[in-house]
């Protein structure tokens, strides 16, 4: 008779008795963790990101979300490049819930009736430089030529404006401006002949000076106050799903957080969303930006009224609407009045 068949005796039933009870501890541990995993899953809720450039500038959702702060507050986040203007088009015909674009396609957007609002801004200042072919040595060298844009409406054509009208020249008669789809693709046709210069920033104008082209001329240095980078929202969805849009700009502040004070880990999400591998242009894109970005999120009026003044030209109605309508602060000022900024900073 072996050990199983034969009578038990009670010290060894209770023997066996917790030794199934040592067997089945893992495995309930195991379920559960598996069961909290899905319910967690389940509840998350779902948004869409739609980012509108390839530039190191809009690295803060991307931040988040390979850092694990969206799922931290309940966020299950899609991030997907949807270049210049197109993003703000997709923002109102419901294709995404937010969209981080510049505040020149939001002005526009809203100026023709759009129902949406700058509820974040990650950079208050125009940012880039205008490059060009070698053989182009100044400005003026570029009459009869072409200029690359990214898109009509985004802020590389503003940025262009600035630097034809700085020059004296006159776009259409003296420089032929050609909205190109990105800003990569603006250096490649500098590259291939197809323009004589266009807008860059990093790390497109690491590659660009890597490719020989000249900069013609530093926007950084005008030190423009005008909404660039900024997170956006329709204010149908931000009335009706305001707490998960909280949630989402807490894990998007420490984002931003992260990217400031974890160069290396950030060099990593840069890789992967830039889809660089040079280390040379990810320093540069990284010690760029790191400098340039703001702590606390703040969309800048003064740089909603440069981007009005700068339309008024082709839109009269820019002159007599406040750069106030334009904006809703509430999230922020909730975020603030909670010491949320303070608590993530205070280091």
């Amino acid at each position: 008779m072996n050990f199983y068949d034969r009578p038990q005796t009670l010290l060894e039933n209770r023997i066996f008795i917790r030794r199934r009870s040592w067997l089945r501890k893992p495995l309930m541990i195991s379920l559960t963790a598996i069961m909290l995993g899905f319910s967690a899953r389940a509840l998350a809720e779902p948004i869409k990101l739609g980012y509108a450039a390839l530039t190191a500038g809009q690295v803060a959702p991307w931040m988040a979300k390979e850092a694990g702060y969206f799922s931290k507050y309940g966020i299950e986040a899609e991030l997907i490049y949807i270049p210049a203007v197109a993003a703000t088009q997709a923002l109102i015909a419901g294709e995404i819930q937010l969209a981080q674009v510049t505040g020149v396609s939001t002005s526009g957007a809203i100026l023709a009736g759009a129902d949406v609002r700058i509820i974040a801004s990650v950079q208050d200042r125009l940012a880039g430089s205008i490059y060009a072919r070698p053989e182009i040595k100044t400005p003026e060298d570029l009459k009869g030529k072409k200029l690359g844009i990214s898109r009509f409406g985004a802020v590389s054509e503003t940025a262009a404006a600035m630097f034809l009208a700085r020059f004296g020249l006159k776009r259409g008669t003296d420089v032929a401006i050609i909205q190109l789809g990105g800003l990569p693709e603006i250096v490649t046709a500098m590259e291939r002949g197809a323009v004589e210069a266009g807008f860059a920033n990093p790390p497109q104008t690491s590659r660009a000076r890597r490719l020989g082209m000249r900069e013609l001329f530093d926007l950084n240095a005008l030190g423009v106050e005008l909404q660039q980078t900024c997170l956006t929202v329709t204010t149908k969805n931000l009335r009706e799903r305001r707490p998960v849009v909280k949630s989402f700009l807490q894990a998007y502040a420490e984002g931003l957080h992260r990217f400031m004070t974890d160069r290396d880990y950030s060099i990593q999400v840069l890789k992967k969303y830039l889809r660089v591998d040079e280390k040379e242009l990810l320093d540069d894109a990284y010690s760029f930006y790191s400098q340039r970005l703001q702590k606390i999120p703040l969309p800048t009026l003064k740089g909603i009224k440069f981007i009005l003044d700068e339309m008024a030209e082709r839109q009269p109605r820019a002159r007599n609407v406040a750069p106030e309508s334009f904006v809703d602060f509430s999230l922020l000022q909730e975020l603030d009045q909670s010491g949320f900024f303070k608590q993530l900073w205070k280091n």
